[in-house]
This record gives structure tokens, C-alpha cells and sequence, in this order.
């Protein structure tokens, strides 16, 4: 009876051995391709990225590699949640070993794309305090950069650029990010200067061309603005925000026309762009077009302005009754049209050229392009 309990024992044991032995190797090349992964190839690596996680041969860095090469490849996948599924990923890798470096600066970007900036400071805070090679201490300045910049903080954001700068100064994008650091601090020739060096070392990269017409907007320089614009577009023609920067200055420069036609690439791009309706309409009214200004206006605009013209009627009316006057000269086609554009104005605000660059940042700054495999 001992004998058979003993036999059986030792099957299981076998059995046992035997799957261990078979599973490392598995395991390992599941690993290996895992580490390998690349654009081409994330959905097998993430498949592999699994299968050796699921192993329980690997723990510790090892385990915490596999999780943070499998958050890396969800961003080469087309899934919905893809940054959700890397960010948890990075999360459990960081959990299970607090110095992944890479996986830090990784959910730090994340947490920028969520506008989360305190947690993506302290997730770069930690990296470097983890140690970095100079590739991560490039990317952590700009991601911090970002985060700064982001909160309003533009003087830490600027040494946060300057300092991965200092590191690479051929960095376009970083040089790109202190430039608009630079001109939403109110100081245009800073930010000019590094656009200058961001076109010169690659001069086939719209957004620099597109930031310094901005600048130049800043200091009134209508013929530069358009230049650059012009250069933008002709980069790459789907530019929306070079265009309406374009229609700024020949508005600005009285050339209605070609403001028009510019309002009717960004219409083109965007149907729904309320912005280039709106700016369209004003230059219609301008040229003396109501027909067709009230036709771009939005509905509850178009209700306004008859609201706005019935009040002055019937002030314009009472001024008669009272002064003897007679208000058609008063009321007259130009003198209307001035107090819409003046009305117009005040309604529409300040453009949102600045604004837009920040979208832009989004994507082409080293606060959002940086991630480490």
C-alpha cells in the first residue's frame, strides 16, 4: 500500500518537474519576443508580453520589465483603451518595482494627456530620483516641462527646457515647447529666437514656422505672420490654425479677399469651425456683404444682432422725436456697418491663436512624444 502511495508521489512529482522544464523555456522566448517589440509586431508582443507574465517564472525587475514592455506596445495597437490598458500596466510595473524608471516617465506622460500635472511632476520627481541616462533625463525635462508650463509655472518649464536643451541642443521639439513657454510670458523675440534654431535644424517642420507667426502677431509684423503661415501651410496644407492666422493679418492689412478664401480653406477642413464662420462673416460685413455675413453667423448670433438693431431703431427713433432729426442720414450703410463691426469685436474677443499652439504642443512637444520602451 506504502509502495503504491509512494509511486503515485513521485508521478505527480515528475509530472510536476517535468512542466517546469518545458514552461522556462517557453517562457523565456515568450520574454524575448516581448522585449523585442516594435509597431509591426505589438499585437504578438503583447500576446507573448501575457503569456510570460502568466508563466510565474518571472518576478521582481524581471516581471516588472514584462508588464512596462507590454504597456509600451498598447500604443502602437488601434484598441480604444489603449492608454488606459498602458497606464495600468506602467502602474503595476512601477507597484512592483517603485524604481522602473521608464515605466515613470512613461505614466507621466499619460497623466499629461489627462491634464493630471501634479502626478506627472511627482512621476518625473521619482525617475530622476531613480537615475536616468541622458535619452531619460530628455525626456523627463520635457515632460515636467510640459506639466510646468501647463500649470502656469512658465519660469520652472523654461529651466526644465533649457536644462534638457543643454543636454541636446538639437532638439527641435524641446526648442519648440521654451519658445511658446517664451512667448506666452510676454516675451516674443525669446520665442523667436528659438523657432529660428528649431527651422534651421529641420526646416520640413511646420510648427515652428506656424509659432513664430504667432510671435510675429505679437509684434504686429503682418507681413512675417503671413510668411510663416504661408510656409505652414505649404508644409502641410490641413493646417487649420495657419490658415486662420493668415486670415488675421490679411483681414488686419485690409485684404478681405484673401481672408475670405483662407476662412474657406479652414470651412473646407472643418464644416462645423464656428471660429472661421464667425471670422468669414466679419470679413463679408466689412466688404459691405450683410446678405452673406448674416448667412455665416450662428443662429443665436443672427437673433442678437436683430435684437441689437431693433434697440438702436427704436433709439434712433426717439433721438428723432426729440432733436427734430431726420435719421436716415445718421442710420446710414457705413455708420451701421461700423457699429457692427465695433459690436462684432467685442463679441468675438481675442483670437485663440495662443490657445491653439498648446493643442499643437500636445502632440509634437517632448511632453508628449517621449515615451521610453
Amino acid at each position: 500500500m506504502r509502495l503504491g502511495i509512494s509511486a503515485h508521489i513521485w508521478l505527480i512529482v515528475l509530472t510536476f518537474a517535468t512542466a517546469v522544464s518545458v514552461s522556462q523555456p517557453a517562457a523565456a522566448d515568450d520574454r524575448q519576443e516581448c522585449l523585442k517589440t516594435s509597431k509591426d509586431t505589438a499585437t504578438a508582443a503583447i500576446a507573448a508580453c501575457t503569456r510570460a507574465i502568466q508563466s510565474g517564472v518571472y518576478d521582481d525587475q524581471d516581471l516588472s520589465d514584462l508588464y512596462h514592455h507590454r504597456g509600451y506596445s498598447w500604443s502602437w495597437t488601434s484598441y480604444a483603451d489603449r492608454v488606459d490598458r498602458a497606464f495600468d500596466d506602467y502602474a503595476e510595473a512601477i507597484r512592483i518595482d517603485p524604481k522602473a524608471v521608464s515605466s515613470l516617465l512613461n505614466r507621466a506622460g499619460i497623466y499629461n494627456q489627462r491634464h493630471d500635472y501634479d502626478r506627472a511632476i511627482a512621476d518625473v520627481d521619482r525617475a530622476f530620483e531613480g537615475g536616468l541616462s541622458n535619452y531619460g533625463k530628455r525626456v523627463g525635462y520635457g515632460e515636467r516641462g510640459y506639466a510646468y508650463q501647463a500649470k502656469g509655472d512658465l519660469d520652472r518649464a523654461i529651466t526644465d527646457y533649457t536644462d534638457s536643451l543643454q543636454l541636446d541642443a538639437n532638439n527641435a521639439s524641446a526648442l519648440c515647447a521654451r519658445g511658446y513657454a517664451y512667448l506666452i510670458k510676454g516675451d516674443p523675440d525669446s520665442a523667436i529666437a528659438d523657432y529660428d534654431k528649431a527651422i534651421a535644424l529641420d526646416p520640413s517642420y511646420a510648427l515652428p514656422y506656424y509659432n513664430r507667426s504667432v510671435a510675429y502677431r505679437e509684434k504686429g509684423d503682418l507681413d512675417r505672420v503671413i510668411a510663416d503661415s504661408s510656409q505652414a501651410i505649404a508644409l502641410y496644407p490641413s493646417y487649420r490654425d495657419a490658415y486662420a492666422n493668415r486670415s488675421y493679418a490679411y483681414r488686419a492689412k485690409g485684404d478681405l479677399d484673401r481672408a475670405i478664401a483662407d476662412y474657406d480653406q479652414m470651412i473646407a477642413l472643418d464644416p462645423n469651425d464656428s471660429d472661421a464662420r464667425n471670422g468669414r462673416a466679419t470679413a463679408y460685413l466689412l466688404k459691405g456683404d450683410i446678405r452673406r455675413s448674416i448667412a455665416d453667423f450662428a443662429p443665436e448670433q443672427v437673433l442678437s444682432w436683430i435684437a441689437i438693431v431693433v434697440v438702436l431703431l427704436a433709439v434712433a427713433t426717439w433721438l428723432c422725436s426729440r432733436t427734430g432729426t431726420h435719421a436716415r442720414g445718421w442710420l446710414s450703410r457705413p455708420k451701421m456697418i461700423e457699429m457692427f463691426e465695433r459690436e462684432l469685436v467685442e463679441i468675438q474677443g481675442k483670437n485663440a491663436s495662443l490657445e491653439k499652439i498648446a493643442l499643437a504642443l500636445e502632440k509634437h512637444s517632448p511632453g508628449s512624444g517621449g515615451a521610453v520602451r
